[in-house]
């Protein structure tokens, strides 16, 4: 196998690092076994990455059997697999992806094949583990992609071991005040009544609705009808229409309509104009400022969704009704959104009440001189009260 090297020139500052720096221009060799014999030759170049294509090449001429393919060659086909899926998705495996093969650059890793030990990838990425564990999850994915083309022998991510139970951080429903501080906030935010307007509207659906902030960017008018709002389809392919609350409908009705749309625009929040993933983007910052200037700690959009969640709960609804009305199973109702709370405290003790029928009454008892262990013992085992005068 021929392994690239940077052959520092005498008036290189990283001379004295040795082969082991790569970071600078000076001309690329490389050294190694290449037809039973130890060669070294100059790859005539000096850019990274077409040395190590051109290393490719010369190891596929070398060993031609199984089509074998570089970190970043895998990596652009298996994006172009997942056609389909969400373009934020999308980003995200480029961006991990990315960052894997400039990781097999830096170590001089040729092609897919070669890449074995993930341990010292692992490493070089400071990640807590919740994250890396959706990391990992797309690792796996990518290595599955490329055994079942036979670019690889084997899936090295599928030994690496999941990160020990990892949880999000908590996101706790909001209480009356911590709403009631951040529909001020809509009132002085932004430069006039466009932007509070607009704000305003987007906080209570998000608030009587748990809607998700895309469906909120991306609203049409054509879901507002008879004094109702549809949010979606359940399961079995019924529409879900909610009543429309007199706050959220005077809200929608004083709403501008967006900057630049033309006369017929179908949406409440955005023109029409652009790509949709550019305009949820804006809504996003827009909301985030909103919750800044409402100055309540960890605000953040979905923390309604937490919110509306446990107050269905609280106040008598199955695991099933909120998952009807957020759009969600009940599985994951039960794994991210049920919540301990006051309310959801006196929610079980209104039912335990009504099976038992009465309230527990609490006395204070004075409580008795405390006797030794082995006479309560004693007395216990006779059937006696060890209390007793």
């Amino acid at each position: 196998m021929l392994n690239p090297y940077r052959r520092h020139s005498p008036d290189c500052p990283h001379r004295s690092q040795g082969k082991a720096w790569v970071k600078c221009s000076c001309p690329i060799w490389c050294s190694g076994e290449w037809n039973g014999k130890r060669r070294r030759f100059s790859l005539r170049t000096r850019d990274w990455q077409r040395a190590l294509r051109r290393l490719v090449e010369l190891e596929q001429e070398q060993h031609p059997g199984p089509e074998r393919k570089s970190v970043s060659e895998a990596a652009t086909a298996f994006l172009a697999a997942k056609e389909g899926v969400a373009p934020a998705t999308v980003r995200k495996y480029r961006r991990v992806l990315q960052r894997l093969g400039q990781f097999a650059s830096g170590r001089g890793i040729l092609t897919l094949d070669t890449l074995q030990d993930l341990d010292a990838y692992r490493k070089s990425r400071k990640l807590k583990p919740l994250t890396w564990s959706k990391e990992l999850q797309l690792l796996r994915q990518f290595f599955s992609f490329a055994q079942r083309r036979k670019w690889c022998a084997e899936n090295p991510a599928k030994d690496m071991e999941m990160p020990p139970n990892p949880k999000p951080a908590p996101r706790e429903p909001y209480t009356a005040e911590e709403i009631r501080r951040i529909l001020e906030a809509c009132d002085n935010f932004g430069r006039g009544p466009y932007e509070r307007l607009r704000a305003r509207a987007a906080i209570l659906l998000l608030r009587y609705y748990g809607l998700r902030v895309s469906d909120v960017a991306t609203l049409e008018k054509s879901r507002i009808r008879d004094g109702q709002i549809f949010l979606h389809a359940l399961k079995n392919g019924v529409p879900l229409w909610l009543p429309l609350y007199a706050e959220v409908q005077f809200a929608l009705e004083c709403l501008p309509a967006p900057r630049g749309a033309p006369a017929d625009c179908p949406y409440f929040f955005w023109s029409g104009l652009g790509t949709r993933e550019g305009h949820i983007k804006t809504f996003d910052r827009m909301l985030k400022a909103v919750f800044a200037k409402s100055g309540v700690v960890r605000a953040h959009a979905h923390r309604f969704r937490h919110t509306l969640a446990t107050e269905i709960l609280a106040n008598g609804g199955s695991l099933e009704d909120a998952a009807n009305i957020l759009g969600d199973s009940p599985a994951i109702i039960r794994k991210h959104y049920l919540r301990w709370s006051p309310a959801y405290q006196q929610r079980t003790v209104e039912v335990l009440t009504r099976v038992h029928g009465t309230n527990l009454v609490q006395r204070e008892i004075a409580a008795p001189n405390p006797l030794p262990v082995n006479n309560i013992e004693w007395c216990w085992r006779r059937g006696s009260n060890p209390h007793a005068q």
